[in-house]
């Protein structure tokens, strides 16, 4: 049994509603992530930050674009403020660490509501897209999910 192209059994028009019905949820799931590891307000600068866009070429959905606010990343690393560069010597640097130059406390943990969300939607969006459409890219929505700021996803 041969795997049939999009233009053979769907409209590539469904394909876009398809992912553009994805991307809503994505945004929907990033919420629920962030509400549960307690990361932010509802009426918050992040928490409203988000957005998506279709991008399109001669008709076929190419890539999905999810942007948020970059300080949404560093919670998700567990990286952020601290002393600056350069600061060493000062009283700011000496009074969060010890003789050795070491933190005295080290508060940050990882909250990784970004991290796990998208690979479990790049999943999702996988079978969906295999399921109705016969459309196997899983190495361009990896590859394409790694970036820092904007997220790009290849179809």
């Amino acid at each position: 049994m041969a795997t049939a192209t999009p233009t053979q059994t769907q409209p590539i028009k469904d394909i876009a509603a398809t992912v553009n019905g994805w991307a809503e949820v994505v945004i929907d799931r990033f919420h629920q992530a962030m509400d549960d590891y307690e990361i932010g307000k509802l009426d918050g600068a992040l928490w409203s930050s988000f957005a998506y866009e279709l991008v399109q070429a001669n008709g076929n959905v190419d890539k999905v674009i999810f942007k948020f606010k970059q300080y949404g990343r560093f919670l998700d690393m567990s990286v952020g403020r601290g002393v600056p560069i350069g600061a060493r010597g000062t009283a700011a640097f000496t009074r969060s660490r010890n003789d050795n130059g070491q933190l005295k406390h080290y508060g940050r943990k990882p909250k990784p509501w970004y991290s796990k969300t998208k690979t479990r939607e790049i999943g999702i969006l996988r079978t969906i897209l295999v399921r109705d459409y016969g459309i196997n890219t899983l190495a361009d929505l990896e590859s394409a999910f790694n970036t820092t700021e904007i997220v790009t996803i290849q179809l």
